[in-house]
């Protein structure tokens, strides 16, 4: 494998705190060495969950009144915009053309009952863009600028995790192994009242370098702040689809206007690697009015709709306790199925519930680890792509996790339904890849992202298939979805740029990312004691 990133990577103005974090040198790069759920609630059971989302929306507020006039789009503190010291190389403007050949090729999976392979393979990428993906001996003639040397490497579409809060990894590991009413009150809540803009932007980058590591090209959020994660997705060359979480319990809607901002300013900003989606918390967390305004705004500016859906037996017993309704049913009633709607989670479902989403086409975030370990409950997957759900997969925030690894989830979604079911037919490795790669590309809007074609989008992965976990390759279906780490990623491409290989970050300088985040954590629960003692 040749160096690299043939060209410099951007070299950026010191304006701001965070210039630091984007490389103006090139490394050299080697090629890889060839609980149980809880009972049904009673009334007013759900009420410390909503007192506590009650307070952090009375915090934002506050933060929101201070942007008045600015249309909540303010610059990162201390700084300003970085800016470009020369013309960008090829690489950084997407004009490479890159061979990588010698390489094993799955093309991706949509709805086959196999997962297919090509072995001998070559994938031609000009641009931003896939110009070829098949057997070498049939490869066109290409003049690359790089050519990519992938023996003994798995070549395929790059991962989509489809539900997550990345700035909290700077979260990682609070409240572990407490009760849904103490994690969120005492662990959760209470910190993220405090968090800010240098917070959200340390968070995010150390989010998004997680992710590359782990071979993720998109993610699907919805948090605070957002301006710093969009920038920060801008900067990285990640591809992402950004919602700003909005609660409302009094009927001002006022916490929509900073999501209305981030669609006004981001969608189909950074070469369209970053859009916007509306991200109405749940059905707990807001009104009728604001949900609503929603429906509204999916219309004006034909956005998804990002939300939780019954994530608990909480979620399910007080939706039928407020609305009579289940929340699929109670967001049916509103219009907003209607619409593209990402259902995070969907944990307790009826079977009228499960028909209803497939009916609508609602995309179905499905976040095994968070769910055990929030004892939230195991999902009904099985029986929703039986009824014929779209799934898709997601790590929820790493407060919820621990990480945002998402071959993790991989493995136990199939293996959760198994055991769940005693029926280890159900979900397929190739159900399984589909949910981790083309069905959530798909769910973020794209029409050419999630597989290896010509045209499509040149967001792929290199898989190293040399460890001895993967040892001896019986069956490759196999081995992929039971067998393979996030550490076999031996490189990241995402718009046709390589963001990650062989141990190095382009754009990203794991060290400054991960002292600012480790500085930005330590100030953050600082803030959260202080406040606590004063009261």
């Amino acid at each position: 494998m040749s160096k690299a990133g043939s060209g410099v990577p951007f070299c950026v103005s010191k304006k701001s705190g965070y210039a630091g974090l984007f490389r103006q040198e090139p490394k050299k790069c080697l090629r890889p060495g060839a609980q149980t759920p809880r009972p049904p609630g009673k009334a007013g059971q759900y009420d410390f969950i909503l007192e506590g989302l009650r307070a952090l929306q009375a915090s934002r507020n506050e933060y929101f009144d201070s942007l008045r006039g600015a249309a909540f789009a303010v610059p990162f503190s201390n700084a300003e915009s970085y800016a470009i010291m020369r013309p960008p190389t090829k690489e950084e403007d997407g004009s490479m053309r890159i061979r990588i050949t010698n390489v094993l090729l799955m093309p991706g999976v949509t709805n086959e009952a196999h997962i297919p392979f090509i072995p001998d393979a070559e994938v031609l990428v000009d641009g931003s863009r896939i110009a070829y993906a098949g057997p070498r001996c049939e490869a066109p003639s290409f003049e690359a600028d790089e050519v990519i040397d992938g023996e003994g490497m798995l070549a395929m579409p790059g991962l989509c995790n489809m539900h997550t809060h990345t700035p909290m990894t700077l979260l990682r590991s609070i409240g572990s192994d407490l009760t849904l009413d103490r994690w969120l009150n005492e662990a959760i809540f209470p910190v993220e009242k405090h968090l800010t803009d240098e917070a959200v932007r340390a968070g995010s980058d150390l989010g998004i370098m997680e992710m590359l590591r782990f071979g993720t090209t998109s993610f699907n959020d919805m948090y605070m702040h957002m301006d710093m994660e969009a920038e920060a997705v801008r900067d990285s060359g990640m591809r992402a689809l950004l919602g700003h979480g909005v609660v409302d319990f009094d009927e001002s809607c006022a916490d929509l206007a900073p999501n209305i901002a981030l669609i006004e300013k981001w969608n189909h900003a950074a070469d369209d690697r970053i859009r916007v989606s509306l991200a109405p918390h749940s059905e707990g967390a807001t009104t009728e009015k604001l949900l609503l305004k929603v429906r509204e705004a999916a219309e004006t500016y034909r956005v998804p709709i990002h939300i939780h859906v019954s994530e608990t037996k909480l979620d399910f017993d007080g939706s039928l306790q407020r609305r009579g309704l289940t929340p699929p049913q109670y967001l049916e009633k509103l219009g907003l199925m209607e619409h593209s709607v990402l259902a995070a989670h969907c944990v307790w479902l009826t079977d009228e519930d499960i028909e209803l989403l497939a009916r609508r086409g609602v995309t179905v975030l499905h976040n095994p680890i968070s769910n055990l370990k929030l004892a939230s409950g195991i999902a009904p997957v099985a029986r929703m792509l039986k009824a014929g759900c779209r799934i898709t997969l997601g790590t929820d925030g790493v407060a919820s996790n621990n990480n945002l690894n998402l071959w993790e989830e991989i493995k136990l979604m199939p293996m959760l339904q198994k055991g769940n079911t005693l029926d280890p037919t159900v979900v397929s490795p190739a159900q399984t890849i589909a949910a981790a790669t083309s069905a959530g590309a798909k769910a973020m809007g794209y029409e050419y992202l999630g597989l290896l074609k010509p045209g499509y989008l040149a967001d792929l992965i290199l898989l190293d298939l040399s460890g001895a976990h993967m040892c001896p390759c019986n069956d490759l279906e196999s081995n992929l979805v039971y067998s393979a780490q996030g550490s076999d990623v031996a490189l990241t491409m995402v718009n046709g740029k390589v963001l990650y290989r062989d141990g190095e970050y382009i754009t990203l300088d794991p060290r400054l990312v991960l002292e600012r985040a480790k500085k930005q954590a330590e100030a953050l629960l600082d803030r959260a004691a202080r406040a606590a003692a004063a009261k």
